[in-house]
């Protein structure tokens, strides 16, 4: 248990409080960034062209 008048994330989970922990602890990010970045992150992958199947072959069996 927390001893000051704050509560601590666990504290909160178990009192069903997190709404009070939130207004406890407020956010110092920065929300235009973060959502450029998760935006960023979240795109799915541009499919590259086929390559010319000579990347997967072994060395042994390429003809060169």
């Amino acid at each position: 248990m927390s001893r000051g008048k704050y509560l601590s994330l666990p504290e909160a989970r178990k009192k069903r409080q997190l709404d009070r922990f939130a207004k406890e602890h407020p956010s110092e990010g920065d929300a235009e960034q973060f959502e450029s970045l998760l935006g960023r992150m979240s795109k799915p992958e541009a499919k590259t062209p086929e390559s010319d199947d000579q990347t997967s072959k072994k060395p042994e069996d390429r003809e060169d």
